[in-house]
């Protein structure tokens, strides 16, 4: 369960870092993962880097995600 604490930092919490992640993927729908990593630490900082991974797992758990390895893409899933 994703609990809040008085010490999260919001702008760089799983989340956010999520949020960020859907909104670049929205347009185009598919990036290659390095492309994503960029925006990521752009829009949020070199902190978003920590929660980077954390975040594509989360999505890829909730199935928004798909990866693929032969081209080193993320693509969105409708859904």
């Amino acid at each position: 369960m994703l609990t809040p604490t008085k010490r999260l930092d919001l702008d760089t919490s799983l989340l956010r870092v999520a949020s960020v992640m859907l909104k670049a993927l929205s347009p185009r729908g598919v990036m290659e993962l390095e492309t994503l990593r960029s925006v990521v630490t752009t829009r949020i900082g070199p902190d978003g880097e920590l929660s980077f991974m954390a975040a594509l797992s989360f999505l890829y758990t909730l199935g928004r995600l798909e990866y693929h390895t032969h081209n080193d893409t993320i693509e969105l899933r409708a859904g």
